[in-house]
């Protein structure tokens, strides 16, 4: 809802990424990776060696159309094949979008991609039978394996932990060694989410009930990755295979070099209309792509451990600064497994504190730094602040009369009665007990014809369960001076 005509800001979940934007308003978003408008390509991957899901082409054009809207091109490798086995007689593929050849003939080549979108191509290597043929050959298997260490991205989508069973280091980009072992019936289950500031998760409802295809996979990824959503098994029947209370579905990581993004539902042809989940695949495509940034860039605590383990730490004063960190980050990795992600974050402030005391011989200390600050963006968005108010708010300037003045309106869309004050550089006011559904507005003169940008503070109070809910709303408006 737009309260005037631009951008509103709505305050109901903690620990969002608010950023200023044009228009008198403050918006909730991932941060970009850089001010970079240029288009971009991609590499959509849906060759079958083994069962073809029928979402791989409506997987495909649906990236197509994402791309139109936000600025990439999508090259295709989905060739006919003569592949054959209980599934039928082989893979139709897809004659009219794929390239004449395969596009993984080299590092080099592949670096045309900023990432490469692996769109169920199964290849029947389940049965780990080394003689079986692979979806990816030795030599296109190298040159994928030298993109990724060049700094390539990778995204996995529903059965591209079903292909290449026999390569231990692909289960490794895909995420902590989880390959597809099984799955129930389609049926409706609820997702849960786990990272709720990463830039494939921030517009996510934190419970999510969806329908589809829910896989079981032969590890739990946990440990070496960075978990975006689990699923609820008390939620649906997981059949055989059924991994328990947690059970991841989607996961990043940061691997070799490369970034990697992994979700696994999709099955489902309807998956590649929904705005939700389109919107999830393409902020897991524009992560791993450089794009976007934010929610800690999935990174894990054994990722920092080990950027710790390869310092320098031959002089005296920097192995016993290596080493307390590496204690502090133990200290918040427990603190995080057990649920306590303020005390993580407390611990964690503590261990970026002494990378500033390391000497430029230990090594790459910048990089230590943003992994640590990584870990400490991840950790608070997990932070509990307590309940909060529902309200959207907005600020900017009109003319009225021929005369300035600065327009303020806030919406209550709590379910109790809000007192609201509003405090600006020309003035305050109070509104007591402003009702659901009702708005607070007051227009301040601003006595100045040419009026400079600034901002606006709403502070909201409520009574609930017997105690008071406090609310401060930062809100930034555009000038004319």
């Amino acid at each position: 809802m737009n309260l005037f005509s631009g951008t509103t800001i709505r305050r109901a979940v903690a620990a969002a990424v608010a950023l200023p934007v044009a228009g008198g308003a403050t918006l909730v978003a991932a941060v970009p990776a850089a001010a970079d408008d240029e288009e971009y390509k991609i590499l959509v991957v849906g060759e079958t060696l083994g069962f073809r899901h029928s979402h791989i082409d409506d997987t495909t054009l649906a990236l197509i159309d994402l791309g139109e809207e936000n600025g990439f091109t999508v090259d295709v490798w989905d060739p006919p094949n003569s592949s054959s086995g209980w599934w039928g007689p082989g893979s139709p593929g897809q004659p009219d979008l794929t390239m004449d050849s395969s596009p993984f003939t080299s590092a080099e080549n592949l670096s045309q991609y900023a990432t490469i979108v692996f769109a169920s191509p199964v290849d029947n290597t389940n049965s780990l039978n080394p003689a079986t043929p692979r979806l990816l050959d030795d030599a296109e298997l190298a040159a994928f394996q030298g993109y990724i260490r060049g700094g390539g991205g990778y995204v996995g989508l529903h059965a591209a932990t079903d292909t290449m069973h026999t390569v231990p280091w692909y289960s490794e980009l895909t995420g902590g060694g989880a390959r597809f072992i099984s799955h129930p019936a389609q049926q409706t289950a609820t997702m849960r989410v786990e990272s709720p500031a990463h830039p494939s998760t921030a517009h996510l409802p934190a419970v999510w009930e969806r329908f589809d295809e829910w896989y079981n996979y032969s590890t739990n990824p946990r440990d070496d990755v960075h978990v975006l959503l689990t699923l609820d098994e008390s939620t649906y029947s997981p059949g055989n295979g059924a991994m328990g209370e947690d059970h991841p579905i989607s996961w990043c990581h940061n691997f070799e070099g490369g970034r990697s993004w992994y979700e696994g539902a999709g099955h489902t042809d309807e998956s590649w209309t929904d705005p939700l989940f389109l919107e999830h695949v393409l902020k897991g495509i524009e992560w791993t792509a450089g794009k976007v940034e934010g929610g800690g860039n999935c990174v894990t605590f054994p990722e920092v451990e080990g950027i710790v383990a390869g310092l320098d730490t031959s002089a005296v004063g920097d192995s016993v600064i290596a080493g307390a960190i590496t204690s502090l980050l133990g200290s918040a990795r427990s603190a995080a497994d057990d649920g306590d992600p303020a005390t993580a974050v407390q611990v964690l402030g503590a261990a970026r504190a002494l990378v500033d005391h390391l000497s430029a011989a230990a090594g790459d200390r910048a990089l230590l730094a943003t992994k640590i600050d990584d870990l400490v963006d991840w950790q608070t968005a997990l932070v509990d602040d307590g309940p909060s108010l529902d309200l959207a708010a907005e600020a900017e300037l009109r003319t009225m009369g021929g005369k300035q003045y600065l327009a303020v309106r806030v919406l209550n869309e709590d379910e109790t009665p809000v007192d609201i004050t509003v405090t600006t550089p020309y003035g305050s006011k109070s509104f007591a007990g402003v009702a659901p559904a009702a708005n607070a507005y007051q227009a301040f003169a601003t006595r100045l014809v040419e009026v400079p940008a600034g901002e606006v503070t709403v502070t909201a109070s409520a009574e609930r369960d017997g105690e008071t809910v406090t609310e401060e709303i930062a809100l930034a408006y555009a000038g004319t001076a």
